[in-house]
């Protein structure tokens, strides 16, 4: 017995150390957005018009990527993660993605020049406002998050608590590449997403970003281009609310229900005007804090901490999942409750016939079911106030229970007998109508 138990405490000491390695931050993209990437590069490549090494392979890769995504992206969080899906989205997918900024923002970028004639001018602020929605992430694919976790062992059966602490900030290589193809984008389109006096925006650079803003928003994208005119800036933000949560061998350890939005906390500022690229919050600015302890019953063989982003799309889904049941469910049974009103109605056409004979039978079974349960009353009355008189009491009080008794069937009996005439009355009157 000593042996188990001193065998259980270190088993779960064995695992402890996997704690030691790097958070694994999980942001699955669907298969769709890996589709809209690989268009994205064929379409580039067919307009560079020659053969670029770096663009080719940067399409060999994102092959590559898409089929990893749909692996490790099927694995549920309650399943032990594999090395290889760990170092996918430690290291392979981030670095991917990095690769993708810079090839395909210096590409579109390398290119653009300043244009003065009507038509010329109008591709140029197209062609600035593509490029600018190339280039820019939302705030969610900029974050990292990184803490300890201590385990304490609570029994010898296995069970222990987890006290955490992290910190969700930003990635500072990420930010860095986002500050340096803004400022790219920034000196090709600087004159020309402004009218010629330099002192507003272009009217239709500013319907052109509210056009992208509704096709980010359709798409799903959750960012927003923020103009300011009057200041000859804008700001980025999001769309929608973004959720992420933290689990430690399957439990939701901790979780967030949205990541600040807003002009306070965007993570980029264009200048115009002054022909400048801001971080608002820094390279590496820290935007939460989660600290707390969660108690396990049993260790696992897995426990590797898992982030990951948008908690309430999968919650989305399954509430589509299960309305998508319901209605359904809503809608047999909407199918059978008109089958049987059908049935219903069919009975009733054949039995009711256009002939005012056959109608006679509806009254008829309702006279007849009266005036046998006025018989039957009249005979269990009779039947009572016999035996009541018939008890032999013995006592005054085993005598006045038996008056009431008796009384009680003449009523019941007289009941029936009327019951029974009007059940009769019933079927004369049925038979000669």
């Amino acid at each position: 017995m000593i042996f188990r138990k001193f065998f259980c405490v270190f088993c779960l000491f064995i695992v402890i150390p996997a704690l030691a390695d790097p958070t694994v931050s999980i942001f699955v993209k669907d298969a769709s957005e890996f589709e809209a990437l690989k268009a994205d590069l064929s379409e580039l490549k067919a307009s560079i018009g020659q053969n670029n090494e770096a663009l080719d392979s940067l399409i060999a890769q994102a092959n590559r990527i898409g089929e990893m995504n749909d692996r490790c992206g099927s694995i549920s969080i309650s399943d032990v993660l594999d090395e290889n899906c760990g170092n996918f989205y430690a290291v392979e997918l981030p670095e991917f993605e990095t690769r993708y900024m810079e090839v395909t923002g210096e590409l579109r970028l390398g290119s653009m020049s300043m244009a003065s004639g009507l038509e010329q001018r109008t591709q140029q602020i197209d062609a600035c406002v593509d490029a600018l929605s190339r280039i820019i992430v939302s705030k969610e694919n900029l974050l990292k998050i990184e803490g300890d976790v201590d385990l304490e062992p609570l029994s010898h059966s296995g069970a222990f608590d987890a006290t955490y602490n992290f910190n969700l900030f930003y990635d500072e290589k990420k930010m860095d590449q986002q500050k340096h193809l803004a400022e790219m984008w920034l000196s090709k389109c600087n004159e020309i997403i402004l009218r010629k006096s330099g002192d507003e925006f272009a009217p239709l650079f500013i319907e052109s970003i509210e056009t992208l803003n509704s096709r980010m928003l359709d798409r799903g994208t959750n960012l927003k281009i923020v103009l300011e005119p009057k200041s000859l800036q804008f700001y980025l933000d999001l769309n929608r609310k973004v959720a992420g949560a933290y689990y430690l061998s399957g439990v939701d350890l901790f979780d967030v229900d949205a990541i600040p939005s807003g002009k306070s906390t965007s993570h980029l500022l264009v200048k115009v005007k002054k022909n400048s690229v801001v971080l608002p919050l820094g390279r590496s600015a820290k935007m939460q804090n989660y600290k707390g302890r969660v108690e396990f019953e049993k260790s696992s063989n897995d426990l590797v901490g898992r982030w990951i982003w948008d908690r309430d799309k999968i919650k989305k889904k399954i509430f589509a999942k299960s309305a998508k049941k319901k209605d359904s469910l809503e809608s047999e049974m909407e199918r059978q409750a008109q089958e049987e009103r059908s049935a219903i109605e069919k009975t009733i056409s054949t039995n009711i016939d256009t002939d005012k004979k056959s109608v006679r039978w509806v009254p008829l079974g309702i006279s007849t079911a009266v005036t046998v349960a006025g018989t039957v009353l009249a005979v269990v009355g009779n039947s009572q106030a016999k035996d009541a008189y018939d008890g032999g009491a013995k006592t005054e009080k085993e005598l006045n229970d038996a008056k009431d008794k008796a009384h009680s069937g003449q009523t019941l009996r007289t009941v029936g007998i009327i019951t029974a005439i009007v059940g009769a009355i019933g079927i004369g009157v049925s038979f000669a109508f």
